[in-house]
């Protein structure tokens, strides 16, 4: 009898903390995953920044002048690529966050159906 009802208390708690559980699984793998994201494009702005003040620090006549200002339109074509890159990242991150929200949400009104 004794381990009936604990048996049952503990399929109740798993029951009852699972979504909570599975909640802060998913919270903690998005945020990893922004984490991630920004240090990535962190790195890329300082190494195209530093790329750009070793191009300016080379400049000494008007022909290493033009083709600094073209690094700069280079330079800024790629930041703009990557900002459009990230953002793709970040709608997918947000679209796949929202998919498994729903998922645990379903899950957890069907438990409660059952009980």
């Amino acid at each position: 009898m004794y381990n009936d009802l604990m048996k049952t208390l503990t399929e109740q708690s798993e029951q009852f903390f699972s979504p909570a559980i599975k909640f802060n699984q998913l919270v903690a793998k998005n945020i990893e995953q922004l984490a991630q994201i920004q240090l990535d494009a962190t790195e890329n702005f300082t190494k195209t920044s530093v790329e750009q003040l070793k191009t300016a620090a080379e400049v000494k006549d008007v022909k290493s002048f033009i083709d600094f200002n073209a690094s700069q339109l280079t330079a800024m074509n790629k930041l703009s690529q990557q900002m459009i890159d990230d953002g793709q990242k970040l709608t997918q991150l947000g679209n796949e966050f929202k998919e498994h929200l729903d998922a645990i949400s379903k899950d957890s009104v069907k438990a409660t159906a059952k009980a």
